[in-house]
């Protein structure tokens, strides 16, 4: 990892252990996006063969990976230190004592937790539940693992982070977890990291772009999904220079948690970032009402430049206001809010008003699900009937496509896992994840891929697009190639 991110990384860490221990709450998606992320998103044709192939293939990937050849081989042990990938080792006697590898898998299920908000001004993220639960259910009908169900086990909170904390243990008490995975929320991960990990149970694809989330080193048990937040400004700032030169004005909107401040933290410290004139930044409450007045603050500076590191309903609020102003930065907003059906169809004229090269520009990096410019796509086609088929609903309504996304992450690192010596267990899991290399059918590019310490990162390619008008609908129009940083994030270091 070079100078300049250890540097950054540092001052997140520093700033995070104070938010923190001052209870800091809040949100952002993703996709993630991919976010990662994010967030509609689809598998493959016709809802039946297609999905199964792209599951078999992205298994098989995984297995075969000549890096992670160490760890599928011989059969892991499910007691003392446990090496599963570079730099990165399970101390499973450190575990509870009623610890076991197979709970949650030791009958005919495969049981998964997940918290989300499914109320609360971040609730447009609640259905990305929903989403993994029509693709758990749809796998569990047509191409299942072994001769088990995959059960997902939600609950609301909100997006509270206390709240967060009471469902996992809740979950780990009474509900006989596997594993949790896609919890949502920077602030939410955080706190449910040191249960999972005193409880030695995996916390998977957290829902987030935090950057902690790298550390195979000292949190084994929990790994990343979406683009890397530290990355995403990063991209911002290398197309502002390319743009406007190093000297152009910025204005910041910010969400006032962990999730917001890595876009403040990363644009004050990062060389990338370096010589832009930050003339105007405004922090907004997480669980307010409206960001109008921030907003109006921000357009009064008249900068080249607007960063909107916010998310949900903030989205269409920012969109709109600027909209409704004669102010026309370049507007560049976090792609937690990719999410064309739950954010930008509330404010489509507004959208459509800003023009095309006005419009807002995200780093997206998976296919969205209601973009017309993938209304033939078999990967979309094929979620269009999954949802249709197992939940009676479509992208249209939600962040539902999302959730098949994020389901088709989970069923490959489980058929990965159930492929390994031994057979599935949270060892093994833990394992496969982190030696993984596969691909899907839903990204805009770019490979998915985990090497222990050498390589902690799960999405690492994206593209520059902007919110428009295509064929009579929103959509994203590419600005510039797809950027892939595959691996080159390395780990957190902080």
């Amino acid at each position: 990892m070079n100078n300049k991110l250890l540097r950054l990384l540092a001052v997140l860490f520093s700033f995070t252990i104070v938010a923190t221990a001052c209870g800091s709450d809040g949100g952002d998606d993703s996709a993630s996006t991919t976010a990662p992320a994010s967030d509609d998103d689809g598998t493959g044709d016709d809802g039946d063969d297609g999905a199964m192939e792209d599951d078999d293939e992205a298994a098989d990937a995984m297995e075969d990976d000549d890096e992670s050849s160490d760890a599928m081989g011989d059969e892991l042990p499910t007691e003392g230190s446990v090496e599963i990938a570079a730099g990165t080792t399970l101390e499973l006697d450190s575990c509870p004592d009623d610890w076991e590898a197979t709970t949650g898998v030791d009958g005919d299920e495969i049981r998964i937790g997940w918290s989300g908000p499914q109320t609360g001004a971040l609730a447009g993220f609640g259905t990305i539940g929903g989403g993994m639960e029509i693709y758990f259910d749809y796998i569990n009908d047509t191409d299942p693992i072994g001769d088990q169900e995959i059960i997902l086990v939600q609950r609301d909170d909100a997006y509270e982070a206390g709240r967060t904390v009471a469902n996992i243990e809740e979950m780990i008490d009474t509900e006989d977890i596997f594993a949790f995975a896609h919890l949502i929320g920077t602030p939410n991960n955080l706190a449910a990291r040191p249960v999972t990990d005193e409880n030695c149970v995996p916390q998977l694809f957290n829902s987030s772009g935090f950057p902690f989330w790298g550390d195979p080193a000292n949190f084994p048990w929990t790994v990343g999904n979406i683009l890397n937040y530290v990355t995403e400004t990063e991209i911002w700032c290398t197309a502002i220079k390319d743009e406007f030169g190093d000297s152009a004005t910025v204005a910041n909107l910010i969400m006032n948690n962990d999730f917001g401040k890595t876009y403040q933290q990363t644009f004050a410290t990062s060389e990338a970032c370096a010589g832009l004139e930050l003339v105007g930044e405004e922090l907004h409450d997480p669980a307010g009402d409206t960001v109008q007045n921030e907003m109006t603050t921000l357009i009064a500076t008249d900068a080249d430049v607007l960063l909107i590191g916010t998310t949900a309903k903030f989205c269409s609020q920012a969109t709109g206001i600027l909209a409704a102003s004669e102010w026309r930065p370049r507007a560049f907003m976090s792609y937690t809010c990719n999410n064309l059906a739950a954010y930008f169809e509330p404010v489509k004229d507004a959208a459509a008003a800003l023009g095309e090269g006005n419009g807002i520009r995200m780093a997206n990096s998976n296919k969205i699900c209601t973009d017309p410019r993938f209304a033939d796509d078999p990967a979309i086609l094929e979620i269009e009937t999954i949802l249709a088929d197992y939940g009676n609903v479509s992208c249209a309504d939600g962040s539902y496509s999302t959730g098949v996304l994020y389901g088709q992450f989970v069923v490959d690192a489980l058929r990965s896992a159930a492929a390994m010596p031994g057979g599935l267990n949270r060892v093994n899991l833990m394992a496969a994840i982190w030696n993984s290399d596969t691909t899907n059918p839903n990204l805009l590019g770019g490979s998915l891929k985990l090497d222990g310490v050498n390589d902690a990162y799960w999405t690492e390619a994206a593209q520059i697009q902007e919110v428009g008008i295509v064929d009579g609908g929103l959509g994203f129009l590419p600005v510039g190639d797809l950027i892939d940083v595959e691996g080159q994030g390395g780990s957190y270091a902080g």
